[in-house]
């Protein structure tokens, strides 16, 4: 069995690894060069972290957040809103997405962040079940690069419970969703 571990990068020190490692994942990510994949790398660290996931000793994953909505000019840094995320082929659909979450949602506890939030674009099936596993829709919208997508929102401790426990219902997406309001365009934070 793989032992995954994680870690808080450091902006001085590991910037350049987990700029290399999105860019070999950027074409599920519309990243279309080396230096888009800089600006989102140096956007997280500018404004919140990243999380990098390593699988033994290589690295297998990462997930980058900012402190604040972009869309409230990271105002409010009792709400992280998760960016980023990835994870290499090899070690999809094993553990390393739950526990580096929940490594995550530590993060963000000793932060003092009390809400999470991320997105999935809507033609994202299986992201949407899988958020929707631990956290509700709560708004639908366009992506600042034009997608639509439904924002997912939770508080870090509702969150935490599903993950370490299970013990929570998971959400209907695809009502929930049906029911949300529209955003104005561009309002969302992802870009």
């Amino acid at each position: 069995m793989t032992r995954f571990h994680y870690k808080l990068c450091n902006p001085l020190t590991d910037k350049k690894m987990m700029t290399d490692y999105l860019y070999t994942q950027r074409g599920e990510l519309y990243l279309p060069d080396y230096k888009s994949v800089q600006n989102v790398i140096e956007l997280c660290f500018a404004h919140g972290g990243v999380i990098a996931c390593y699988a033994e000793d290589r690295l297998g994953g990462m997930g980058g957040f900012f402190l604040g909505e972009p869309s409230q000019n990271f105002a409010n840094k009792k709400t992280a809103f998760i960016y980023v995320a990835t994870i290499s082929e090899p070690y999809r659909l094993t553990r390393m997405f739950r526990k580096g979450l929940v490594f995550m949602l530590h993060q963000f506890q000793e932060m003092n962040v009390q809400a999470i939030r991320m997105q999935a674009e809507d033609t994202n099936l299986y992201t949407q079940k899988l958020y929707g596993r631990f956290a509700q829709p709560i708004a639908k919208g366009k992506s600042l690069r034009g997608k639509n997508v439904i924002t997912f929102g939770s508080t870090v401790e509702e969150a935490l419970v599903y993950l370490q426990r299970g013990r929570r219902a998971q959400h209907n997406v695809q009502l929930a969703v049906a029911n949300l309001p529209a955003q104005a365009e561009g309002s969302q934070p992802h870009a």
